[in-house]
């Protein structure tokens, strides 16, 4: 199997959920549950959620970029490292 296990990789995401939905509600001021939605129902969201995108190596302001990218052009610009 290449990559990390899917344990690891799942632990590494649940902090990156927890990280991003954090960073919306202190630096955006949204309330826990939009901060959710505002996520879950993203491409980012499910690009980050499949291991083998590597955005998992992004920091949340990075991924919070392609998020507001995502909301203006409706579709994801991936960084050029991906």
């Amino acid at each position: 199997m290449c990559g990390m296990y899917k344990t690891e990789f799942e632990a590494i995401l649940l902090l990156k959920i927890e990280d991003f939905i954090s960073f919306l509600i202190e630096n955006k001021g949204m309330s826990f549950d939009k901060a959710v939605q505002c996520l879950y129902q993203s491409k980012v969201y499910e690009a980050l959620s499949d291991e083998e995108t590597k955005l998992w190596h992004l920091s949340t302001p990075a991924l919070y970029e392609m998020l507001e990218i995502e909301k203006k052009e409706g579709k994801i610009i991936y960084p050029d490292f991906v």
